[in-house]
């Protein structure tokens, strides 16, 4: 997981248009990077990495990871390549797993399910498998915050958890100081358009270094009754002028 042409090996054996028919049907689609159900922070020239398994398996043989021993699955210096995926327990998430398992094993990359409980997404004091480094994959829900997007906790060097900062809220353990000061920038970055710029930069780094991979975008829907009247929509909740709501006859 440290090679980064192994991550986008690992991406393009992954058929995530495939995962969004077939378990979502098709009713969502892929992300690009994480701010992408929160324009206009989501550079709109940047594509998702396609499924191709066939240049998966040239990065993956260019990256010395080969099936020496004929079992199947690709090893490198006496290390076979199977990753930790863990997720927790919802039904979906085990779903992706079982899916995402046969089509890593058609490159040659084996997978060990893990499916945590309440623990899953427990703090570094507390054993959690994120921060204590107990996986090579982690699937979950995350996104950015809106109307304002920073989320720079999660990805800022000085927010590495371990054993010298706990309260960390960087589980990845990805450090890289060009990343650090774009987000650093766009924290006090007060022109609209040049922190929209900021974040295009911020998005291009994480996508050209794999270190955050979206299966589908998971959006918020309200269903709201014709009787209802007075709501207005903020693009973060819909409840904050429920004071003025009111029902009709």
């Amino acid at each position: 997981m440290q090679d980064v042409n192994v991550r986008k090996a690992i991406v393009m054996a992954t058929d995530r248009e495939k995962i969004v028919q077939d378990l979502l049907g098709g009713l969502t689609e892929v992300p690009v990077t994480f701010w992408a159900s929160t324009p206009p922070f989501e550079d709109p020239s940047l594509e998702p990495y396609p499924y191709d398994p066939d240049e998966a398996n040239r990065l993956l043989d260019e990256a010395g990871w080969v099936d020496s021993n004929s079992d199947g699955t690709r090893d490198k210096d006496g290390t076979e390549l199977v990753l930790r995926y863990i997720a927790n327990q919802r039904q979906l998430r085990k779903d992706v797993q079982a899916v995402v398992q046969q089509m890593w094993a058609q490159v040659g990359i084996g997978a060990e399910l893990v499916n945590y409980g309440d623990d899953f997404f427990n703090g570094y004091a507390d054993g959690g498998p994120q921060p204590t480094g107990q996986y090579d994959i982690a699937e979950y829900s995350n996104t950015g915050s809106y109307p304002d997007p920073d989320a720079s906790a999660n990805w800022l060097c000085s927010e590495v958890v371990g054993s010298d900062n706990p309260e960390g809220g960087n589980w990845q353990g990805y450090c890289n100081p060009d990343l650090d000061e774009l987000l650093d920038q766009q924290a006090t970055q007060t022109d609209p358009e040049a922190r929209k710029q900021l974040y295009y930069q911020i998005g291009q780094i994480m996508h050209d270094d794999v270190v955050w991979v979206g299966l589908w975008k998971d959006p918020d829907l309200w269903s709201i009754s014709t009787r209802l009247e007075g709501v207005r929509l903020s693009g973060a909740t819909p409840f904050w002028n429920a004071h003025e709501w009111t029902i009709s006859e």
